[in-house]
């Protein structure tokens, strides 16, 4: 059984800073072996973030100096949803099915896509989403807020710009540099074509998504 942490962001505009904070004390621990629960509570858990992920990994080098960086992908994480208070499958919950869900099920709901356009620029959900068939409108915003999280830590920023403790690096398993990549814009760009009429046959064409 993993531990588990209820963790409750203070600040949103800071919610990098205090993730960095929250979960670098865990690096060293076995992958997937603390549970946060980041929205809801323990009792009844909505989203819960998996630490550490399987990209974390302590890197090997020649020679270590003082202000070498120690640790590759350390803040990658696995986002786990809940629905009444049980753990779904990740599975459901990926990129192409949420897109599949997107274009179905939510492309043509303005009040749902400027919902979308907030959470893009600020990691923000400031209303009740429309009731809309497929994904539970709001458990599909939650999950994507904290996988355009992840996919930031991962693609997007330094450890100076989430003002990590620890130094570490982006990169692939051969050592290739990943930093200063699309991040969430990725994903959010194969939703605007998938809402101006795109398959999402073509989408995944135009913007693979791993």
């Amino acid at each position: 059984m993993p531990k588990i942490v209820e963790l409750k962001i203070q600040d949103n505009k800071r919610i990098y800073q205090e993730l960095t904070q929250n979960l670098s004390p865990y690096k060293g621990e076995s992958p997937g072996s603390v549970l946060f629960i980041v929205e809801g509570t323990k009792r009844k858990p909505v989203i819960g973030i998996r630490y550490p992920g399987k990209k974390l990994r302590k890197r090997t080098l020649k020679v270590e100096r003082a202000n070498s960086a120690l640790w590759a992908n350390l803040y990658d994480f696995e986002v786990v949803p809940y629905k009444n208070g049980k753990e779904l499958s990740t599975q459901n919950f990926t990129f192409g099915e949420l897109m599949r869900d997107f274009q179905e099920n939510k492309s043509n709901n303005k009040k749902f896509w400027a919902m979308l356009e907030g959470l893009y620029n600020d990691n923000t959900i400031t209303k009740r989403p429309p009731k809309l068939p497929g994904i539970d409108p709001l458990l599909y915003l939650l999950v994507l807020k904290w996988i355009w999280i992840q996919e930031d830590f991962n693609y997007r920023f330094n450890w100076q710009e989430v003002e990590s403790p620890v130094r570490y690096v982006l990169e692939t398993r051969t050592g290739s540099r990943t930093s200063k990549g699309a991040g969430r814009a990725k994903f959010f760009a194969a939703l605007i074509l998938l809402k101006h009429y795109f398959s999402f046959a073509l989408v995944k064409k135009i913007i693979p998504l791993y």
